[in-house]
């Protein structure tokens, strides 16, 4: 027998060991980071749980028929992340007008207005706002953009701006709120961009995070949530200044309220999230939201402070420059 036998049969019990615990360790690695599979509606049944309304300002003619949502909502078709700038070259404003758009040929069931807070990311902006004109005009719904930009040095603060954009837009008569980041671009056509009757997580699944939902009670990145229940929840707090906080202490007020938070199956939730610089994280972010569970109520929507307000509207986008 050759004298390295024992060394052969060593190393050959050791493979036998350790790759099987590498496997069970990436295995629980991805089982708790993330839901694969989260809980969300029946992709047959979702029409019932649409928020059906739409500005009263709205003029809807006679003669036009009612749209009609199930292409849209049993659509397959996709975008690949890699063609996600090249919308910007195929760009034409036609029927736009300060970031708003009513379909020509049908009367829209859903008039949403999409918040999207901003600040010193202009290269993002630019894929951001031709990109979603041209997702959201084959929707067949009335939307308008506004782009609510902080215009000074002061520690971001993404609640109040959030909370400056409804109340422009719920005076602007709009029965639904779309909450969104400026880095998020949604991948699939069938991502219909309408409230639900309850609250709404619509970016469940994003590349950066493997398309899988972080945690259950995520209500970041976009949100769509009627403008009744913004008002109703108070908004967001004011008090987050930096990043982070600001969207898990609005889910708590949800909680508070009975809220559920619905989701559309994985296959229409994908995102795809543009590079950018990491914001500085807001250290206080855990000790507010703490105090915030005695004493929120009374700051959000009706607490809101600012130093200087200008609504700009733009061919593409209505902005609203704020100075907090």
């Amino acid at each position: 027998m050759p004298k390295w036998f024992p060394v052969q049969r060593f190393l050959q019990l050791k493979l036998t060991v350790w790759i099987p615990l590498c496997l069970i360790t990436i295995i629980q690695f991805f089982a708790a980071y993330g839901h694969y599979k989260y809980e969300h509606l029946p992709e047959e049944s979702l029409n019932k749980y649409l928020y059906k309304h739409v500005n009263p300002k709205l003029v809807m003619k006679k003669s036009k028929p009612d749209c009609k949502y199930e292409d849209t909502l049993h659509s397959t078709k996709s975008v690949h992340t890699w063609e996600v700038t090249n919308q910007k070259l195929n760009f034409i404003p036609k029927g736009i007008a300060n970031g708003s758009y009513t379909p020509e040929d049908c009367n829209p069931a859903f008039s949403v207005a999409i918040l999207v807070t901003y600040r010193n990311r202009q290269s993002q902006l630019d894929v951001f706002i031709p990109y979603m004109h041209n997702f959201l005009r084959k929707q067949n719904i009335h939307y308008k953009i506004y782009v609510i930009e902080q215009q000074d040095d002061k520690p971001w603060n993404k609640g109040l701006l959030y909370n400056i954009g409804a109340k422009q837009a719920i005076a602007e008569n709009f029965p639904c709120l779309i909450l969104h980041d400026v880095d998020l671009l949604p991948l699939d056509e069938n991502n219909l961009y309408a409230c639900l009757h309850q609250p709404r997580h619509m970016s469940a699944s994003i590349d950066k995070f493997r398309f899988v939902l972080i945690y259950e009670t995520l209500v970041g990145g976009v949100l769509a949530i009627t403008s009744d229940h913004y008002k109703q929840l108070n908004g967001f707090s004011n008090r987050f200044k930096g990043w982070g906080g600001e969207d898990d202490d609005f889910a708590g007020r949800m909680s508070a309220n009975q809220f559920v938070i619905l989701r559309f199956p994985q296959h229409m939730s994908r995102y795809t999230m543009l590079l950018h610089k990491q914001e500085a994280k807001n250290t206080a972010r855990y000790d507010i939201m703490t105090q915030n569970e005695k004493h929120g109520a009374k700051d959000g929507l009706n607490s809101v402070h600012f130093e200087s307000i200008s609504v700009k509207p733009q061919r593409l986008y209505t902005l609203i420059a704020v100075r907090v």
